[in-house]
């Protein structure tokens, strides 16, 4: 969203159907700031299709992005 409450409005629907959100703001090149309504992360991937299932019939868009791990073990 362009509209920081409109990500706010769209984390509160979340509330409401008890799934936790958060918002992220990051400034895009050429395209300004730009708020993201981000849940999980998830484990199993059984988390991942109820919650996507949830998201769908209530007219929710989703896109499902997988998150790398930054940290190393070291030896």
């Amino acid at each position: 969203f362009q509209n920081a409450p409109d990500a706010d409005n769209l984390r509160a629907r979340l509330a409401l159907l008890g799934i936790e959100a958060r918002i992220q703001t990051a400034t895009l090149p050429d395209k300004g700031v730009w708020h993201r309504v981000r849940v999980g992360p998830y484990l199993a991937m059984k988390e991942v299709d109820r919650t996507r299932s949830l998201l769908t019939q209530n007219n929710i868009p989703t896109t499902l992005v997988k998150e790398i791990s930054t940290t190393q073990e070291t030896p």
